[in-house]
């Protein structure tokens, strides 16, 4: 029981490092994609970025909502 305890707590906290971090990623996109000093190709990886992180987030929540 306790390994299994253990494996629960270790997956809650790499859940929650994972949302963090993904958050982090869509609020870096939108705070950057403002800046004049970006350039067009910048841009691109800054939407790609934005774009994967919201779909990863939502993945993750219906993955959840399965459970």
């Amino acid at each position: 029981m306790k390994n299994l305890r253990e494996g629960l707590n270790k997956y809650v906290k790499l859940n929650g490092k994972i949302k963090t971090w993904l958050l982090g990623e869509i609020s870096d996109a939108k705070i950057n994609c403002h800046e004049d000093d970006v350039d067009s190709r910048e841009l691109g990886i800054l939407d790609g970025r934005l774009e994967c992180a919201e779909n990863l987030l939502e993945q993750i929540k219906e993955w959840e909502n399965k459970e």
